[in-house]
């Protein structure tokens, strides 16, 4: 989540961090011009944005009698992931707890639900800190699209709302958001190449309300493949900005991570290492870390 100039100011947990302290920057009010000119480069980026993706909106609702008529049954999954990370770290750069930390996921959905390749999903993820016994948790329901799908490229636009609950963040949030992710895939020199934008948009809250976007763009190379066992390298940088989400503007932070990624029938292992730099005064420059194993379960709904 991501972009900041200006002044800034930090508010203070004695939960937060490793050192008991959470660090916000905020952006003071300035003249009421900065603000309007604010707002209005937002306004028109969205307009923007949204005539960028009618096109390609529009194309993927109107194809589809023949889309819906080829569509395959619906199936169902469940995805269970477990593990550990030293840290509990937003993507405006912060962190909360003095770590480590357990992290859990459930994920479960239908695909084809309406169109050929599209799924709805609920999800639960949550992150406890240790030292401090404190559970920080998010869910959330999302749709996602298929909106290209030609040879050597896809792009999937996915789309929902997620409650946040985080104890540690600053005197403690109730957050809901509004969400949105687009994924662009292709492969450049036989190596599988993603592009992925997260927006972030905060409708109601205890801190200030805001937006946010974070911006990935990786690789996963293929490194072993033998006997139904999968060993892949992804990595690649990622980069947030801020428009006055919990208080916060502007550049927040670069990373730069990478992941050894093994897989074998339905368990997949993570384990990965992310370097952080902050853009700005008060975000630290840390590394972070995890390993995660995740279990999948997939299957057909039965037929009358």
């Amino acid at each position: 989540m991501a972009r900041e100039i200006g002044s800034v100011r930090q508010m203070r947990s004695s939960r937060n961090s490793s050192n008991g302290v959470a660090r916000f920057t905020r952006k003071r009010a300035g003249s009421g011009a900065l603000k309007g000119a604010t707002v209005q480069r937002m306004l028109e980026s969205i307009l923007l944005l949204s005539a960028l993706s009618l096109p390609i909106v529009g194309h993927a609702l109107v194809t589809p009698s023949s889309e819906v008529e080829s569509r395959p049954a619906p199936t169902w999954f469940v995805n269970v992931t477990g593990g550990y990370a030293n840290t509990f770290q937003l993507i405006l750069g912060d962190t909360f707890g003095a770590g480590p930390d357990f992290q859990d996921k459930l994920v479960a959905g239908v695909n084809n639900t309406f169109l050929r390749g599209d799924a709805v999903s609920v999800f639960g993820w949550s992150t406890y800190d240790f030292p401090s016994a404190t559970p920080n948790w998010q869910a959330g329901l999302l749709y996602k699209l298929p909106l290209l799908r030609r040879k050597g490229h896809t792009l999937f636009l996915t789309a929902g709302g997620q409650r946040w609950i985080l104890p540690l963040v600053g005197p403690g949030t109730k957050d809901w958001f509004v969400t949105g992710n687009l994924i662009y895939g292709t492969t450049v020199r036989r190596i599988p190449l993603f592009v992925s934008e997260d927006s972030y948009s905060l409708v109601k809250s205890n801190l200030p309300t805001g937006s946010a976007l974070y911006s990935q763009v990786y690789t996963q190379q293929s490194l072993l493949s033998r006997h139904g066992f999968r060993l892949a390298l992804r990595e690649g940088p990622a980069y947030s900005y801020s428009w006055g989400l919990y208080g916060c503007s502007g550049n927040r932070d670069l990373r730069y991570g990478g992941a050894l990624v093994s897989s074998w029938k339905r368990t997949t292992m993570e384990a990965g290492y992310r370097k952080q730099f902050g853009l700005q005064d008060g975000i630290p420059n840390n590394g972070y870390w995890s390993v995660l194993f995740t279990r999948q379960v997939s299957g057909a709904f039965r037929s009358e």
